[in-house]
């Protein structure tokens, strides 16, 4: 944009030029003239450059210089990668024999992810030097063009200026010369750091080729029987001794530890880790504290969680140690293991008093099993004893699942859901790790016994994360209750609803998690990757168009993220306008969630259609087959689609009115882009195409207000005192409250039928919504004062009649209930 006006402004002032010069004055003629003299005077003067502009280049030339020195001045930054180059050196010469002797898969992986780090910290380091390499080459640039210019090297025509002219030359010349000497030992500085890296960056790569090499080896030797049968272990000699394999792999995690948590590059995620638990704990305390304060029966509150109030630090711990792992690129090892069994832990105390006994003892032994299984994961060598210990532990797995199976079968329902079905995939992996560890095949039996152990463990804490993170939400919407504040929308959230609604998405996500984690315990995750990231970024043609398949999941996941907020405001939006009392006008605001809807759902298609990088020609050729479609067969769709935005302008109904259309009657509990949801009185929802509520004849009893009028004809036998009567029903109908002043109630004489003498009775119920209640009040009231006063009541049909609007008193029809919980049914 800024370019944009500089262009314009710049061709406005040409113009503006070119037009004053086709409009001279005379004195500007003049002015112009005698410029133009002096200017071929000077040339003629100094035949072999002027003065001037040999001042003028001494004066370029020495803001050059001062600018330039003053660059190589600040210096360049490259003493970190000077102090960390040498260290690097050794570690990736340590990686390279760790490599050659390497034996397990467990080690190579970890590796590699050392690999994946280093890669990343190099590509870093060339690019800050390359940057560095090009300023100082700008440098050079400068430096060769003053050493060039033969401009310095004329002598002025005037002697008086000549000798001065050449002192400043000089000056500048010996600075320029002192500024090359300087940018020569930078150049070669940077020059050698770049070799370096470039070094170390052919390295790695060659470190890489290395272990992807050694990984394709290790899968093809899996396969076959490399360790020997279990008996012909020690014959085979492929086995190390246990000491020698703990002092290596104690080397080893060590220095991976160290270097795990001092690498610059995992600083940001130490960050998110500690800021997670240090969050989630003030969370749960801050709601604890604050319920305590404001709600007397806080006890009944804190008796309804099991986790969070008891155990605020363990909870804590438990989220911390579940989800930390996921902040880090490839984190190691050593540290995943741990994280696990910090997470076993802290969940074994929270679980205690909690789960049932017999889970709880399961749980018992699936510790100690991960606790061998994460310490055998990360010997770098193979030894006998670890192969004995691993098939007892296995062995042992399988017994006691065998045996929980069958407490689980007698009280299903007091476990959590699909343990049946777990506890049976669990042992049949644990069966088949057994057979490879006797078969020879024991790289492959430790891990697939690894990967079911950790992951059954991993998914107990996501379980219990689920848990604990509902509980949370539970404690931070009874924290936002205010009984002296109807106004806030928490208040009247129900948790249930809430619950339901958002425990899904915990689920999914948590699964989807779950299996990040099984991919990186099968060591399967960087393959997945590679091949996810070429099938979604490989080019497919449909036609003429050219397509991704990420372009196609992106536009989807916009499209459903848009979709879940618009579902998310409308139920905040909602459920806290049906809660709260509300005028007419605050009624047609809330209503107007539909257009925000609409919005929502219009910005975020042209948002999924920018990040997919759809080409909006193509949109626009989908909008007119579409057109076409509408043409043929889609009119009643577009026709509710259009009734719908007429709606959420004109609001003629809104959500919570009662409403009569169609012969039905009912609340309106929701108006969608399509159609209408109207709960009934007899407690079904019918919808109703939005067209209909334009098209058709609708009674809508709240539009402008909740009022309702009441219609009883009451009828006496001839004989009865009429004065009396009418004193009667004013009597009764002014002594009840809930029945409006104005307007005024009314009491007529109404009619002389064969049988009785009849009477109208009017007035009004402040909420229809307790008409019914107040009228059968006021028709127990006519009853119990005339069987007092010995008023006869004929007997017959519609001595108590309710008229609706259109109906005559002798109509005896039944009619559909006007709100939920009305019995439809003729009145008496």
């Amino acid at each position: 944009m800024i370019l944009i006006q500089a262009s314009t402004l710049t061709q406005d002032c040409s113009a503006q030029v070119k037009k004053k010069k086709g409009h001279l004055s005379i004195r500007d003629s003049l002015r112009q003239k005698v410029l133009h003299r002096d200017s071929v005077i000077r040339s003629f003067k100094n035949a072999n450059g002027s003065v001037n502009i040999l001042l003028g280049k001494i004066e370029d030339y020495t803001t050059a210089y001062v600018e330039t020195n003053s660059d190589l001045s600040r210096g360049f930054d490259t003493l970190d990668i000077s102090e960390r180059l040498p260290s690097l050196e050794k570690r990736m010469a340590l990686m390279r024999n760790t490599i050659n002797s390497s034996s397990t898969l467990g080690n190579l992986v970890t590796i590699r992810s050392m690999i994946d780090h280093l890669k990343d910290q190099l590509g870093d380091w060339e690019d800050q030097l390359t940057i560095y390499n090009d300023q100082l080459d700008k440098m050079r640039d400068q430096i060769s063009e003053f050493k060039t210019d033969t401009a310095l090297r004329t002598a002025p025509a005037d002697s008086s200026l000549r000798d001065k002219f050449f002192s400043q030359v000089q000056i500048l010349d010996a600075k320029w010369k002192t500024l090359d000497k300087a940018t020569q030992k930078s150049v070669i500085r940077i020059g050698l750091l770049q070799n370096r890296v470039s070094s170390l960056s052919v390295l790695v790569i060659d470190l890489d080729d290395r272990i992807d090499l050694k990984i394709h080896e290790f899968t093809i030797k899996a396969m076959d029987n490399e360790y020997g049968f279990i008996w012909e272990m020690n014959e085979h000699g492929k086995t190390a001794r246990l000491d020698t394999a703990v002092v290596k792999t104690y080397k080893l995690n060590s220095r991976l530890y160290k270097y795990f948590f001092t690498s610059k590059s995992n600083y940001w995620a130490h960050f998110a880790s500690v800021l997670l638990l240090i969050a989630f704990f003030t969370w749960i305390y801050t709601s604890k504290r604050k319920i305590a304060r404001l709600n007397e029966g806080h006890a009944s509150i804190f008796e309804q969680t099991h986790y969070i109030i008891k155990h605020p630090y363990l909870s804590a711990l438990t989220v911390f140690s579940i989800l930390s792992p996921y902040f880090y690129d490839h984190p190691a090892q050593v540290f995943a293991n741990t994280m696990l069994l910090i997470m076993m832990g802290s969940i074994g105390l929270l679980i205690k008093d909690n789960w049932p006994k017999p889970l709880f003892n399961f749980w018992q032994i699936l510790f100690i099993a991960a606790l061998f299984f994460c310490l055998s994961s990360l010997l770098i060598l193979i030894t006998y004893v670890d192969r004995i210990v691993l098939l007892l532990i296995s062995g042992f797995i399988i017994y006691y699942s065998f045996k929980f199976l069958k407490t689980l079968k007698n009280a299903a329902d007091k476990y959590p859901p699909y343990m049946a079905v777990i506890l049976k995939v669990f042992i049949g992996l644990h069966g088949l790790s057994v057979l490879l560890n006797i078969l020879g095949r024991f790289s492959l039996a430790k891990i697939v016994g690894t990967t079911a152990t950790l992951n059954l463990c991993l998914a107990m804490g996501f379980y219990l994360l689920v848990q604990i993170l509902m509980e949370s939400l539970f404690l931070q919407l009874e924290a936002n209750k205010n009984k002296d504040n109807n106004t806030d929308i928490t208040s009247f959230i129900d948790f249930k609803v809430l619950q339901k609604k958002s425990k899904s998405i915990l689920v999914k996500i948590t699964a989807i998690l779950w299996l990040v984690a099984l991919t990186k315990n099968l060591a399967i995750d960087d393959y997945l990757y590679d091949q996810v990231n070429d099938f979604l970024n490989h080019p497919y043609k449909f036609s003429s168009t050219a397509f991704t398949f990420r372009s196609v999941l992106v536009f989807i996941i916009v499209i459903w993220i848009s979709g879940l907020l618009a579902r998310i405001i409308s139920y905040f939006y909602d459920f806290a306008g049906q809660q709260t009392k509300l005028t007419p006008q605050a009624k047609k605001t809330r209503s107007s969630i539909l257009l925000i809807r609409l919005t929502v759902f219009v910005v975020g298609f042209f948002v999924a259609i920018t990040a997919a990088g759809i080409p909006m020609d193509r949109v626009t050729i989908i909008i007119g087959a579409l057109g076409v479609g509408i043409g043929f067969g889609l009119q009643n769709i577009v026709n509710n689609l259009v009734s719908g935005i007429i709606l959420a302008f004109e609001k003629p109904v809104q959500v919570g009115d009662i409403i009569e259309v169609s012969g039905k009657s009912g609340t309106i509990k929701e108006i969608g882009i399509r159609s209408s949801k109207i709960e009934c009185g007899d407690g079904s929802e019918l919808i109703v195409p939005n067209g209909d509520l334009i098209s058709h004849h609708v009674v809508n009893w709240t539009l402008t207000n909740n009022n309702r009028r009441v219609e009883l004809i009451i009828r006496v036998t001839y004989g009865s005192d009429v004065v009396k009567v009418e004193n009667i029903l004013k009597t009764i109908i002014q002594s009840h409250d809930d029945i409006m002043s104005t307007p005024a109630a009314s009491v007529f004489l109404y009619n002389f039928s064969d049988t009785a003498v009849e009477f109208r009775v009017w007035f009004w119920a402040a909420e229809i919504t307790k008409w019914l209640s107040l009228k059968s009040n006021v028709m127990r009231a006519i009853y119990i004062e005339f069987a007092k006063e010995g008023i006869e009541i004929p007997q017959g049909k519609n001595e108590f009649l309710l008229n609706f609007p259109g109906n005559t008193p002798q109509e005896d029809k039944p009619r559909e209930p006007l709100i939920p919980g009305d019995t439809p049914a003729t009145e008496k």
